[in-house]
């Protein structure tokens, strides 16, 4: 978002922080008027709401909604070089334990400083004339609103509930987590699941720093200790999908938990997705191909990318909207099909475009029929599983481009006759080969030291980072363990999270590379130092190799802003190796 745009949606929070407790009790319909306003900008009569910014001058409605600045959260966030204050009820009002927020490396410690608490006049001063508690002018980003008395009682009504009590799974120094597996996974990537989290787990919990080692922690964190052990349970659902709803409620009656961390299915997610916004439990990172409906909408869910959908939405993209046909063939599988969905709902912009979809369950004769014809303008898209890629050795290859879905056929990997690999692009959604070993070497490392099998690497490093990511958020939060909270975290650190992830393995690379220098004062041997040139040189390299990483998982670019649900946005497109195994080269990154 512009920050031009944020400084009017700034200001009315900030005034409304700047009011003393209402002298009379708000009743459940000046929270709900409040809310409204607070969130859409709009008044109780339908009419939009109205600011006037000292800078830019007036902004309406959506625009000026307390919430573009303040969150839902009511906590605040940091905009460019902009700190923007929490606004709920305690860091307005008084009451309680003082509000104390960490933004960022840029946080600025005058965000938590406390002031003296507002009344409902001075709240109302605040909103109308921009006049903080203390009697200075707010910022400029801070709208001047058109609001009465009563719609600014009502807005200071609702700041009071938000934020108040930390969410469900909170007790004491323990913080409660589940993570869901669905059925039909299968046996051995579900242990490989449950041996990566439940290992990762337990040594965050051996890192929660008690006694003399309080002063490694964080000066914020040690004086509201506020670092917390986790507990993790893991819910198996059982059954058809129709009945998970029900099984997650009762889960969720019976032992509450503040989100639920990774997650694991063949296909089907959306009962999961559902409860998590309908229960506000927070929803972080499940390792699934196939993205619930909804999910770019979702408030509390997060994923790594939209999954197949990705996939599907590169190649249109690479399509645009020239004339031609597309021939879709598709393994009887949700996930193949939910790429081929994807895919036609895409093209729908491009009617040009004639898409016709063949289950290749319907056997060869259907396949070839499909083939028959295509030309070079035409194209082709494999949504296939290795044992189905492996039907078409028996059927030459149409002249058509074909594109394959690296998360069905198995990625760079994939088994492909020769004539169709000489027309063929790979669609993968993850990092190219090369920086994807760079970015797993720290998993490979604590693997092996924390004697977890390596099964499915692609799977543990979602579920490493998930768990870690979730840890960091939760240690940058302090005590405002809200669930809203966390989301906004997510929108505004991830990027930041992963960075340093990056920089400390590099920076852990270099005082390796300097701690095995020998400490002998002897001068080397000819054939020590060509030893030792040589494999300076191979570590030089490596080094360098390790910068030009973006991350520490299997997916390129993972970041989030706000509104964004998804951490990887695209995909690469990759010629297939005509002649051999793997593509050739240099891949072109497609961003939907």
């Amino acid at each position: 978002m512009n920050p031009k745009s944020l400084l009017p949606l700034l200001v009315l929070p900030l005034l409304l922080a700047a009011f003393p407790a209402v002298a009379q009790l708000a009743t459940d319909a000046d929270v709900a008027v409040g809310r409204r306003i607070y969130l859409e900008g709009v008044l109780p009569n339908g009419q939009a709401l109205r600011g006037v910014r000292s800078d830019t001058g007036a902004v309406t409605g959506a625009a000026a909604a307390c919430v573009n600045c303040h969150r839902p959260s009511g906590l605040g966030m940091v905009e460019g070089n902009v700190g923007v204050p929490p606004i709920n009820g305690r860091a307005l009002f008084g009451g309680g334990a003082p509000v104390i927020v960490r933004m960022d490396r840029r946080f600025d410690p005058g965000l938590s400083v406390p002031h003296a608490p507002y009344s409902e006049a001075s709240f109302l001063s605040a909103v109308r004339d921009g006049k903080h508690v203390s009697g200075r002018d707010m910022h400029a980003l801070m709208p001047r609103y058109t609001l009465s008395d009563a719609q600014s009682q009502a807005v200071s009504a609702y700041l009071k509930t938000l934020s108040t009590d930390m969410s469900p799974g909170v007790e004491g120094d323990t913080i409660h987590m589940a993570t869901v597996i669905a059925p039909g996974v299968a046996p051995e990537r579900r242990q490989a699941f449950i041996n990566t989290l439940t290992t990762t787990v337990k040594q965050m919990n051996l890192n929660v720093m008690t006694g003399k080692r309080q002063k490694m922690i964080a000066v914020e964190e040690r004086r509201l200790n506020s670092r917390r052990k986790w507990t993790l349970d893991i819910w198996e659902l059982t059954g058809p999908s129709s009945g998970w709803a029900e099984q997650l409620t009762q889960r969720q009656r019976e032992k509450p938990v503040f989100a639920l961390v990774s997650g694991l299915a063949k296909d089907e997610w959306q009962p999961v997705q559902d409860f998590c916004e309908s229960q506000r439990v927070g929803c972080w990172f499940p390792s699934v191909d196939l993205v619930p409906a909804g999910a770019a909408q979702s408030h509390y869910s997060v994923y790594f990318s939209a999954g197949i959908a990705t996939e599907a939405e590169v190649i249109a993209r690479k399509l645009g909207t020239e004339s031609g046909r597309v021939v879709q063939l598709v393994s009887a599988d949700p996930v193949a099909n939910g790429g081929a969905a994807a895919l036609r709902g895409a093209l729908a912009k491009a009617p040009k475009i004639a898409v016709t979809d063949v289950d290749v369950g319907q056997g060869l004769a259907a396949v070839k029929a499909a083939l028959d014809g295509l030309g070079q303008q035409d194209s082709l898209v494999l949504w296939l599983r290795p044992t189905d890629l492996k039907m078409l050795a028996s059927l030459n290859a149409s002249a058509a481009s074909v594109f394959v879905s690296a998360t069905l056929g198995d990625g760079e990997k994939l088994e492909l006759p020769t004539e169709w690999r000489k027309r063929a692009t790979l669609v993968q959604p993850l990092e190219v080969p090369r920086l994807r070993a760079a970015n797993l070497e720290r998993l490979d490392a604590w693997m092996a030291g924390s004697r977890v099998p390596a099964v499915d690497k692609r799977l543990q490093s979602e579920v490493s980072f998930a768990a870690n990511s979730l840890q960091a958020m939760l240690r940058g939060m302090l005590n405002n363990l809200h669930t809203d909270y966390l989301i906004e975290r997510a929108e505004s650190g991830l990027t930041s999270f992963e960075l340093m992830q990056v920089q400390e393995e590099i920076q852990a690379m270099m005082m390796g590379t300097m701690n095995k220098r020998p400490l002998s004062a002897a001068p080397p041997t000819a054939e020590q130092a060509a030893a030792m040139a040589a494999l300076s040189d191979a570590q030089r390299a490596h080094l360098e190799e390790m910068q030009k990483r973006g991350g520490t998982t299997v997916y390129p670019r993972l970041n989030l802003a706000q509104g964004q649900r998804f951490a990887s946005k695209g995909a690469y497109l990759e010629r297939l190796n005509p002649d051999g195994p793997g593509t050739t080269g240099e891949p072109e990154w497609v961003v939907p």
